[in-house]
């Protein structure tokens, strides 16, 4: 046994003893000798006590006791039968536990379930069960988990029982970190738990080819038992080949070929079906082939039908035109990113979801994609586009000022706040008010009215210009209740009666099934007051042919969504709608007010009239090109991010360019438009490789010039955007002439978008681009059904880093090696404080006492005296 100081600093305070003597001297010199000298002991010893005390006195000994956690792997990949495996294995332990040793359990997956801490006894009192999901192992959470669990006085062991297929983090760094730390790591594998499995590795496919080229696309298909299986292969979405095949034990190469490859991102998708199967998951494998060709632009129209003269110009212009109709668009960045340049037209917002808006943004931003918005009845803010992703990518705002000679409106916002309109609904539904609210000119009139069972005037009918406080005012609505339609329609008439406007409308939303009330009834009174209504019915279980009647007595219109999340767009578009400032419809012709790529060479002079637009108001940075005879925006562009984009206020379709589409200069303008905007891309001498093993990329890129020589010292980077459209840059580095590397993480199911740019310093100072492309690559599945085979050389390794053993016998986890006893230091200041204090009461007693009247005090004083 040893002793120490914790902080042996504070024993320089010891210098305060000669001094403590020196004060007693003085102060009890009329005091017995003896008497002094006591006290004199007493008060030494206090600052003796409180010095060791202030630098934490130790008693240092040596332990071999020892904390073992066991720690069982429940993710899917192990199988069944692992919970029985857990409990047999902690049985044997229990049983095995040396004297004075504890034991505790936990499993993991992606995370770490305590079931019995650290301790002794130790008693497992519920049964182990797998959590759901179970699609991750995370060995090096495990590990940080027990270590931290361990008490620090203890022989720190622990056991891993799994299959050795880590998909998230770095077990063996944590390993090596845990070992610095004096855990000592053991690793025990499953026994086989043989299941009928087939599993699709990476579907592979070259990262690109020219146009019309032929290639081959491949994957191999691992099986653990014989038997036959079909696999389809789909291009874009489409089945294009079917094969069905005997599959022997063990990997089994499959080949399909592609002829005539057509230009643009093609994405190929291969799934496999077999009732000899456990896993669904990994039965697809995906892969992305980028086909170099002619300019390609997506149009979605809000009637595919009037489409037609804007794809005939461009595709004269020798300009590849897809169309759709609205509710077309992409779900995927993969497949936006097959297409130069987007062009949306006449679309409203409530056709596209949240994450469709989201996607379009991060096509122009990201990726530099092209984007222009047409107007029409159903675009900009009579759309619906307020506050949305795709207004921060345009080079206008969807809000404009009212203009003097339109009409002002009174409007009432009807909102259900019954308890089922809790959480995302009601936050939903207050978004959406309020951006109804600020939409509105300081001219008109607002009111709102909320309702459950009960009914709640949250704004009495008020300008708009007092919308800081209206919008307070909503922000506090809460959900609770029931459902009453009828009373707060009466109210919201009664609001509208009385006020004065040109306008007169109401919004009524709700997400379920109001108490009964003469719905029609109200309906007719307003709309014979010329009080429109309209509806918004939010989820599945609502009165929908209600809603529907209501809409249709109140002259409005019905909306439905499943989304909450797209309640904002539905209010904005209404709001827009039903002010009827954003929309102006008079004969004009555009008026060029700057120079501009897209308006160049073109006879505007002669230019015939358009015969309507959207109000629109422009961004700080953008670029007017051409305005209205009333100088309103026209045709306005700006950068945005890596991309460009574009508005134009009026349509390219029968209705406000019925003469546009005949005029000589409407091919002209709209092909400089999309050439304009639509991703540029530079792309020689440059071979891409993108591939993925278990959660990491690796990109390659070999480059040379046009001679063949390799092309040294250029910056290369990788902008990369994730499947949930986060962003992460990786730096490319030079690992042999004309070759340059990086790795990233791809932890998330989904497809990766690369954007590559190369570059160098010219001569004359500035930058020029070598390479700026984009390129794809897909994980299909998570890593955890990948590798289902037992890896026995990770769970070795696991445990030799940390002096451990594979396989151990259980009696061996609670042997103690000489030298492997770690040390116990017990602090003593509570002890030594108590101690002094007990003596700071003899120290004030001989202090307070005469002590002479005693006779040994006595006799001493009268000896010396």
């Amino acid at each position: 046994m040893n002793f120490g100081f914790e902080h042996p600093w504070f024993l320089f305070l010891l210098l305060l003893v000669p001094v403590a003597l020196l004060v007693l001297r003085v102060t009890l010199v009329d005091s017995p000798r003896a008497q002094l000298a006591l006290s004199a002991a007493t008060r030494c010893t206090i600052i003796v006590l409180l010095v060791f005390a202030l630098g934490s006195l130790l008693r240092v000994s040596r332990s071999d006791r020892v904390t073992l956690m066991v720690l069982g792997d429940v993710s899917d990949s192990v199988g069944e039968t692992a919970p029985a495996q857990i409990s047999n294995f902690w049985a044997q332990v229990s049983a095995k536990r040396t004297a004075g040793a504890k034991i505790g359990l936990a499993t993991f997956a992606g995370s770490n379930q305590p079931l019995v801490a650290p301790g002794n006894p130790a008693v497992l009192d519920r049964p182990i069960t797998r959590p759901v999901p179970a699609a991750e192992t995370a060995v090096e959470r495990a590990l940080m988990f027990a270590w931290q669990t361990m008490p620090p006085d203890t022989v720190k062991r622990a056991v891993i029982l799994s299959d050795g297929n880590e998909t998230v983090g770095d077990g063996l760094a944590a390993a090596r970190r845990a070992a610095a730390h004096g855990l000592r790591l053991f690793t025990v594998p499953y026994q086989a738990d043989v299941r009928e499995e087939i599993l699709l590795e990476d579907l592979l496919v070259p990262n690109e080819v020219k146009k019309g080229q032929s290639f081959t696309v491949s994957a191999v298909a691992h099986a653990t038992v014989a038997g036959k299986a079909t696999f389809t292969l789909y291009r874009d979405g489409f089945k294009i080949q079917e094969k069905e095949i005997d599959l022997k034990p063990g990997p089994n190469t499959l080949t399909f070929q592609e002829n005539k490859a057509k230009e643009g991102l093609i994405k190929y998708e291969l799934r496999v079906r077999s009732a000899a199967d456990f896993f669904a998951d990994n039965n697809v494998a995906a892969g992305l082939v980028s086909v170099a060709g002619e300019p390609r632009v997506l149009l979605i129209e809000g009637d595919e039908r009037d489409a037609r003269y804007l794809a005939r110009a461009l595709e004269a212009e020798n300009i590849r035109v897809d169309v759709r109709e609205g509710k077309g668009m992409p779900g995927g960045l993969e497949e936006l990113a097959a297409y130069d340049a987007v062009i949306l037209s006449d679309v409203p917002a409530t056709d596209l979801n949240v994450r469709q808006m989201s996607l379009l943004r991060s096509y122009v931003e990201d990726l530099g994609g092209g984007f222009v918005m047409l107007g029409g009845e159903e675009s900009f803010g009579l759309g619906g586009y307020y506050r949305t992703s795709i207004e921060e990518a345009l080079p206008v705002r969807m809000r404009s000022e009212k203009r003097k000679d339109t009409p002002g409106l009174a409007m009432v916002l009807v909102v259900d706040k019954s308890g089922s309109m809790r959480g995302d609904k009601m936050e939903m539904a207050k978004e959406a008010a309020i951006s109804a609210v600020e939409l509105l000119s300081d001219r008109d009139y607002v009111g709102v009215v909320a309702f459950d069972g009960e009914t709640y005037v949250v704004s009495e009918l008020q300008s708009a210009a007092n919308r800081s406080g209206i919008v307070q005012n909503i922000a506090r609505i809460e959900a609770g209740g029931g459902t009453a339609m009828y009373p707060p329609m009466v109210r919201a008439h009664e609001m509208l009666h009385t006020v004065v406007a040109a306008l007169k409308h109401c919004i009524v939303l709700t997400d379920g099934a109001s108490q009964p009330g003469d719905f029609q009834g109200i309906t007719a009174s307003m709309a014979a007051e010329q009080i429109t209504v309209s509806t918004v019915a939010v989820g599945q279980d609502i009165d929908s042919e209600l809603l529907q009647s209501i809409a249709r007595w109140g002259r409005g219109r019905y909306y439905h969504t499943a989304d909450p999340r797209n309640i904002p767009q539905i209010f904005t578009k209404e709001t827009m709608t039903a002010s009827k400032s954003s929309l102006i419809e008079e004969p004009f012709v555009p008026q060029v007010l700057r120079d501009d790529q897209a308006v160049r060479g073109i006879d505007w002079k002669n230019a015939p009239f358009l015969f309507g637009y959207v109000l629109t108001s422009v961004k700080p940075t953008a670029r007017v090109a051409l305005v209205t005879e009333r100088g309103d925006p026209f045709y306005v562009s700006w950068r945005f991010g890596l991309g460009k984009s574009a508005a134009f206020m009026s349509d390219a379709k029968s209705k406000w360019a019925a003469d546009w589409v005949r005029w000589p200069g409407f091919g002209q303008f709209w092909a400089q438009v999309v050439r304009d905007v639509m991703r540029t891309t530079q792309h020689r001498g440059a071979e891409t490789s993108i591939t993925v093993k278990g959660d990491e990329g690796r990109i390659v890129i070999d480059t040379v010039d046009e001679a063949g020589n390799f092309l040294n010292g250029l910056k290369t980077a990788a902008q990369i955007v994730r499947p949930d459209l986060s962003l992460m840059t990786a730096e490319l580095r030079q690992t042999a002439p004309g070759r340059y590397e990086a790795t990233f993480p791809m932890q998330d199911i989904g497809s990766y978008l690369v954007k590559i740019r190369q570059s160098r310093t010219a001569d004359d100072g500035s930058e020029e681009v070598i390479n700026d492309y984009t390129r794809a690559v897909t994980v299909s599945y998570k890593p955890e059904y990948r590798h289902l085979a037992l890896n026995e050389n990770y769970l070795k390794e696991l445990a030799g880093t940390t002096g451990g053993s594979y396989q151990p016998a259980v009696e061996d986890l609670f042997k103690v090696a000489a030298g492997e006893e770690v040390p116990v230091r017990q602090r003593l200041w509570p002890w030594l404080l108590g101690a002094a204090l007990s003596l700071f009461v003899v120290d004030v007693a001989l202090r307070r006492l005469d002590l002479a009247q005693y006779r040994v005090f006595n006799h001493e004083a009268q000896r010396y005296g």
